[in-house]
């Protein structure tokens, strides 16, 4: 049964004042970021095995944007049911007014419902030999707890090693915060390309994944004006999916006005952060299984934010 969505904004307001709490929460999580969804796996380093669910609802890009975050679930709150998985592709803080209470807010969602909630890394979830700009969180941290936020932001990056960086459903899709790996190219398979069975991730994966964007090309990829990851042509999109036997890419990472499709609407970009960037439009993407065709429909979400 889901909780009222009021009362678990209300104690993670509580908890984002208190540091006791939101260290709690943050050790806690560490362990909890791990549990994949009911009839999932999580793959070492660090990759996630969906079932297969009625729905599936990817929330982009967040950025300490609560009053986008909140809106957002509280349109989707009644589509969440018990054969649903709501699906984080990553970005929770940096930029926006209340990182601590966006973060603290997926979390309490993985805690409450660690079997139908999946959080994912984004690239301002950073190693620390791969820093964003900005990077504004241990700021916000330091100007709230004084004295506690260099423990508080020490734990916050070992929950940040901890998320998962990709989840995949094959014969259907795979979701991840910037792109797919270079390494599909000449891949065999998704779990070779995913490096998955080792204890971490390689740079060079771990950045791709985090980093990169799609371009309409058929080159394999180009050189990013990121100065990480790249930007990946329709080759290395084909590839994925092959691998996968699926048909969609699902992301975030760019700063579209909700949801935009692109390689033939193979790739879903979805980015939820509006007020922070301004945006019309805070996105949202639901995945609807059809058994009598055995496939999923894609439906793009526009969510106006509440005032």
């Amino acid at each position: 049964m889901r909780e009222d969505l009021e009362n678990i904004l209300s104690r993670v307001l509580e908890t984002s004042k208190d540091a006791a709490k939101y260290k709690s929460l943050l050790v806690e999580s560490i362990n909890a970021v791990k549990t994949p969804p009911r009839g999932g796996e999580l793959l070492k380093p660090g990759v996630v095995t969906l079932p297969r669910a009625s729905c599936f609802i990817f929330i982009g890009d967040l950025h300490g944007d609560l009053v986008s975050t909140y809106s957002v679930l509280k349109f989707v709150w009644n589509r969440f049911t018990e054969d649903c998985v709501l699906v984080f592709l990553g970005d929770y803080i940096d930029r926006g007014d209340h990182q601590l209470e966006t973060l603290a807010l997926a979390l309490s969602l993985k805690e409450l419902y660690s079997e139908r909630v999946v959080l994912l890394r984004g690239n301002h979830e950073p190693p620390e030999w791969l820093m964003p700009y900005p990077h504004d969180y241990p700021l916000h941290l330091r100007s709230r707890f004084s004295s506690e936020w260099r423990d508080l932001y020490s734990l916050s990056l070992s929950l940040f090693e901890a998320l998962p960086i990709t989840a995949i459903l094959e014969e259907f899709f795979v979701a991840l915060h910037g792109g797919p790996p270079r390494r599909v190219l000449t891949s065999s398979s998704w779990r070779e390309a995913f490096e998955v069975g080792g204890e971490s991730f390689s740079k060079s994966v771990l950045e791709d994944i985090l980093w990169s964007d799609p371009v309409e090309s058929n080159v394999d990829y180009l050189e990013s004006p990121r100065g990480a990851g790249v930007l990946f042509g329709r080759k290395i999109t084909e590839s994925t999916l092959q691998l996968i036997r699926g048909k969609y890419i699902i992301r975030g990472h760019e700063a579209v006005n909700g949801v935009r499709t692109c390689h033939n609407g193979s790739v879903f970009t979805v980015f939820t952060a509006s007020t922070v960037y301004s945006l019309n439009c805070a996105g949202v993407l639901q995945l609807t299984y059809r058994s009598a065709e055995n496939t999923y429909t894609p439906q793009p979400l526009c969510v106006k934010s509440l005032s």
